[in-house]
């Protein structure tokens, strides 16, 4: 398998989304990772499938979410 790495030079627009979809995607993850310490504390573990299913409960807390690709969100979550 071959590897290929592309520098990018984004134009102010595309620099401005990408950073708004980076801070969603980070705050996705501390979501996510707070989720699990607090089951851990009450001595549940969640698998990744209880995980996936918090990412449509926060697509519907956060609208905002729903510019976001689900597959992005998906890798958010491994």
């Amino acid at each position: 398998m071959r590897n290929y790495k592309f520098r990018l030079y984004p134009n102010k627009v595309v620099e401005t989304e990408l950073n708004r979809q980076l801070d969603l995607c980070r705050g996705t993850y501390n979501r996510l990772l707070e989720e699990l310490n607090k089951a851990r504390e009450n001595g549940v573990k969640l698998k990744r499938y209880d995980t996936q299913k918090l990412l449509v409960k926060l697509k519907e807390e956060n609208p905002e979410l729903q510019n976001v690709y689900s597959k992005t969100l998906q890798m958010v979550n491994e």
